[in-house]
């Protein structure tokens, strides 16, 4: 990793003592690093809410709030457990030491500093660190890389070996469905070339390609390579979309990881013999297509997760069917990259409740401008 990546790195002091604070700001911006300065431990939490720092230099022994519990308090918090924390302290003893490991900081540094030691110590940190959210980073990538080849690749896969196994006792269903198979044949190997494109795209060596896609004919395309999933639940598919509307996406992921995994969706948590309703307005050069089922919702905790990866929001569907849980946080991805947005909202089914169910709010852009 190069000195350039961890040296951009963001570092909170936090120290009650002006001239340990003049030494310590003084090395680290020696190299570099953005500094923040906190002089007591509340001042700290605080200053952590508003600029999450890559590294947190904090003392042991100050007046009000120690360092113990601010680290304790930091550790305990979802959005901060994961910033390394390296304890300022002139006690030496390993009592001090090791209650500071167990409350999770990372290393000490003991007063008086050296100032070579504190340099080299901070940089070991924040590449440990950094290296770590790569990993995670490519991790990710590649969970996504996998969804994509099991779960957007079983569908055209899925739709094929049903019209063939029916085919055995049907032979005209070959020529009365030949073109739906085709379809999805062509989709499977446009999924597979969207695999490898995304594999240069992580390796930066070429831009993701957008394009002019119509609308309607899109959601076409997804739904004919799900019907049968629709009728097999009797769900009906409501479209209202005019045929003039043009967005601009890249077709492959839009029609088989963005629409294919809402539809999914929409018949998984749907009840038999429903509705989705598919619509969509144009405005100022952006089209919101918006896409309701009535089904059974999501809880407020559930949708608060939906798009984050690090969170399990797999569950079942109304007639048992199951998933990863993956396929929202790759939306958002996708929708990202073409530069729109994608939003949910739902209402969980309960009890006298009937206004249930969940829409997915997407807003693309009709130019490139």
């Amino acid at each position: 990793m190069s000195d350039i990546f961890y040296k951009k790195a963001h570092i909170l002091i936090v120290d009650d003592t002006p001239q340990n604070i003049q030494i310590l700001g003084k090395t680290l911006r020696e190299e570099n690093y953005s500094i923040a300065i906190a002089n007591s431990g509340m001042e700290a939490l605080k200053v952590v809410g508003k600029f999450m720092p890559d590294l947190i230099l904090l003392d042991i022994m100050m007046p009000e709030m120690d360092g113990f519990e601010v680290c304790k308090r930091l550790k305990k918090d979802s959005k901060t457990e994961h910033i390394p924390i390296i304890f300022l302290t002139a006690l030496a003893d390993s009592g001090n030491v090791v209650k500071g490991f167990e409350f999770g900081a990372i290393d000490y540094i003991t007063k008086p500093f050296n100032t070579q030691e504190v340099a080299a110590r901070v940089r070991t940190q924040l590449k440990l660190k950094f290296s770590e959210e790569l990993l995670l980073q490519k991790n990710t990538e590649q969970k996504e890389l996998l969804h994509i080849l099991c779960h957007d690749l079983a569908n055209p896969i899925g739709v094929t070996k049903s019209y063939l196994s029916f085919a055995k006792d049907k032979p005209d269903i070959l020529s009365a469905k030949g073109e739906t198979m085709m379809l999805a044949l062509d989709n499977a190997l446009e999924i597979i070339e969207l695999v490898r494109k995304m594999r240069v795209l992580e390796e930066k060596k070429t831009q993701f390609y957008i394009e002019k896609t119509n609308l309607k004919k899109a959601i076409h395309e997804s739904l004919l390579v799900l019907g049968e999933r629709f009728v097999q639940k009797q769900i009906e598919p409501v479209v209202q979309v005019s045929e003039d509307l043009d967005v601009m996406v890249e077709r492959t992921s839009f029609v088989n990881s963005v629409l294919n995994n809402i539809f999914t969706n929409a018949i998984k948590f749907s009840f038999p013999n429903s509705k989705v309703m598919i619509e969509a307005q144009p405005a100022k050069e952006k089209v919101t297509l918006t896409i309701r089922d009535f089904g059974m919702g999501m809880s407020p905790v559930l949708l608060q997760d939906v798009f984050d990866i690090s969170k399990t929001t797999s569950r079942e569907g109304t007639n048992g069917e199951v998933g990863t849980g993956f396929g929202m946080p790759l939306m958002k991805k996708f929708v990202n990259a073409y530069g729109g947005t994608i939003e949910l909202s739902s209402i969980e089914q309960k009890e006298g409740l009937t206004d249930h169910g969940t829409t997915v709010t997407l807003v693309l852009k009709t130019t490139s401008a």
